[in-house]
């Protein structure tokens, strides 16, 4: 696909608005490609890697994230600022176009702004709860110039829905892999290289971390206990300054200090890390899809408070499964742990049980596999790219 633009006078202007870490991730990389193909002037919302871009940075959000509906009340004071002086930049400014990179509850609104003031909008990772309920499918559709999507099945939801959308696959399949040899990362994180690796991947939101990684580090003294031989890997996020989405790191490593264990604490170099592993204890997210890619197995944990479950089950339809490659699967291949499920001894257990059986711990490496068949192929950005240049009315050969 060839991606050179005809040049124009003028800069063509572009917001892109981008939350939590993995939709960070994604801007970020997305920006390098619309850098080389067209001739820019850039203004983003976004987190550390975003803000490393040649952009112009409007606001951070690296510390949006939140799960559950008194996470999400604690946040929107803030996130209600930022709507509004967004708005008004988009009223201001007119920009050619608005991206959108996931991140739905907030982005829609914007959506809805540019749409009023005839902005054409982008959305990669669009918005669909996996089907959960098809009028916020039907909402997206109607209000978004052009859908960009990750997954064969949203692809079919927002056609059904009459959106125009294109296939674009998932931006993971060139992202997602590891960058040394696993020699090299043996070496690089300080673990011995004859003794298996646990991770411990609690994600990236200060309440997975407060209520995920203590009860991870519960579950790897179980398996400690049962095998002296393991060592353990807790992944985090870079950030430059002394918190990682608002815990301190100082706090993290006397969490870790304290354990008893034999673990480290290791920022960035996810996809290494995953591919030293042998078993990860994970989080619902993304990174369950960048473990399908590098190929790991895993077990996914999911928790909220008490509150937000009550206000989940009365006011919402919860899905079959929640971690990803399950939802793409249409069956759970993977084991989750769910609220009252997730325990230290039923986590340890599940990990314990696909460790020590051959055939159960293949049988997922094969269905994690066929996850990534329904990821597309590599080149997503590419494509994505290629659609913003039609809507900002570049010519490509």
């Amino acid at each position: 696909m060839n991606l050179s633009p005809t040049k124009s006078p003028f800069k063509k202007r572009v917001l892109i608005v981008a939350g939590e870490t993995s939709g960070d991730i994604y801007a970020s990389t997305l920006i390098d490609v619309l850098i080389r193909c067209m001739d820019l002037e850039i203004y983003a919302v976004g987190g550390p890697q975003t803000a490393k871009r040649d952009v112009k940075l409007l606001f951070d959000s690296s510390t949006w994230a939140a799960i559950g509906f008194i996470e999400a009340i604690k946040q929107a004071p803030r996130l209600m600022f930022v709507l509004r002086r967004l708005k008004r930049f988009l009223n201001r400014m007119r920009p050619d176009l608005l991206i959108l990179v996931d991140y739905p509850g907030f982005n829609m609104r914007l959506v809805r702004e540019a749409n009023h003031l005839g902005i054409p909008t982008l959305y990669y990772f669009p918005p669909s709860k996996f089907a959960a309920d098809p009028r916020d499918v039907a909402d997206a559709a109607r209000n978004i110039t052009s859908v960009a999507s990750n997954f064969t099945f949203t692809y079919k939801l927002y056609r059904r829905a009459g959106a125009n959308v294109e296939f674009v696959g998932h931006p993971l399949l060139t992202v997602a892999k590891p960058s040394m040899t696993q020699t090299e990362a043996f070496r690089q994180f300080g673990l011995a290289p004859m003794r298996p690796v646990i991770a411990l991947c609690p994600g990236s939101r200060k309440s997975e971390l407060d209520q995920l990684l203590p009860l991870m580090l519960d579950a790897a003294r179980i398996l400690y206990e049962r095998d002296p031989s393991f060592q353990f890997v807790v992944p985090i996020a870079v950030t430059s300054g002394p918190e990682v989405f608002g815990v301190p790191k100082v706090k993290l490593r006397e969490l870790l200090e304290n354990s008893g264990l034999p673990v480290h604490l290791i920022e960035g170099r996810i996809y290494d890390v995953m591919a030293i592993s042998r078993i990860l204890l994970i989080s619902s997210g993304t990174a369950t899809l960048e473990a399908s890619n590098v190929g790991t197995p895993m077990v996914i944990t999911y928790k909220v408070s008490v509150i937000t479950e009550i206000f989940a089950r009365l006011f919402y339809k919860i899905p079959e499964f929640i971690g990803l490659p399950n939802i793409i699967l249409g069956r759970q291949a993977i084991p989750e742990l769910i609220q009252w499920d997730l325990t230290p001894e039923n986590l340890a257990d599940h990990a314990w049980k696909i460790l020590q059986s051959p055939e159960k711990y293949q049988r997922q490496k094969d269905d994690l596999a066929e996850v990534v068949t329904h990821l597309g192929r590599p080149g997503a950005h590419e494509r994505v790219a290629h659609m913003a240049m039609r809507l900002l009315g570049e010519t490509t050969d």
